[in-house]
């Protein structure tokens, strides 16, 4: 059994809710992506590489926003069954610069903002310095099977830092970023 109370914001602005027994309030909430998509601050940055080498930097990405951009969700595939990509945060530098430019894509069709990032994706290694692992993506164990991984709390790139993936063996990967720039409160 609910019972109705009355709360007051900041601004003496009230508004009606309801609590129960154990004198927890009844919400609901929207998650920051969909209402960062609402906003269309919502992205995706899509790499298609097939790296050349074992061990290369192959998808680079930089926050050039003064928001900090959240990766909410990383997908892909791979057609060697074995391939682990570990994903590193925090990287030093664009290592060679080299390879092609990506745009990240609005997921609202109806905004025209445009990422403030760097993207880049390359068949031979970025050769990207520093940065710390914090996922290793281990794909099925069927070839081109997609595998999907969630950041629930999200992986924050503040403004000037970057995020990278390194493949471990050579051969064709197809790799979706998800990421939105953290609205202001």
């Amino acid at each position: 059994m609910y019972q109705s109370v009355y709360i007051n914001d900041g601004t003496g602005s009230g508004y009606a809710t309801k609590v129960n027994s154990s004198h927890e309030l009844l919400v609901s909430t929207a998650h920051e992506a969909m209402r960062a998509n609402l906003n269309g601050d919502c992205y995706v940055a899509l790499g298609d590489v097939t790296s050349a080498t074992t061990d290369d930097d192959f998808f680079y990405l930089k926050n050039n926003d003064p928001r900090d951009l959240i990766i909410y969700k990383i997908q892909g595939w791979c057609d060697d069954a074995e391939q682990e990509i570990s994903v590193l945060l925090g990287g030093t530098d664009a290592g060679t610069d080299a390879g092609d430019a990506v745009t990240p894509g609005n997921l609202n069709a109806g905004s025209s903002n445009t990422a403030k990032v760097d993207c880049t994706t390359d068949a031979t290694d970025l050769a990207i310095t520093g940065g710390h692992a914090v996922d290793l993506l281990k794909f099925h164990n069927t070839a081109l099977s997609l595998g999907s991984w969630d950041y629930p709390s999200g992986l924050i790139l503040p403004t000037g830092t970057r995020m990278h993936a390194a493949a471990a063996l050579a051969g064709l990967i197809n790799f979706n970023v998800f990421f939105y720039f953290r609205t202001a409160t």
